[in-house]
């Protein structure tokens, strides 16, 4: 499947908005200690979408040829 830039924009913000699902035990009660750990240490360094997008946006047209 071949997806445009766009698409994998949406998709990465989408994956952080995920991990900020698994850490939240009220949303998500029944979700592993250790799962939450592993997200809450993939999320510590990951910029909040509003910086997230426009970076991958211009990084992704910039890998047009």
């Amino acid at each position: 499947m071949i997806s445009n830039p766009q698409q994998q924009v949406a998709a990465v913000v989408a994956t952080r908005d995920f991990l900020l699902r698994l850490i939240n035990t009220k949303e998500t009660p029944r979700i592993p200690r250790e799962v939450r750990r592993e997200a809450r240490a993939l999320l510590r360094h990951f910029p909040i979408a509003d910086e997230l997008r426009p970076v991958l946006e211009q990084g992704l047209s910039s890998n047009k040829l």
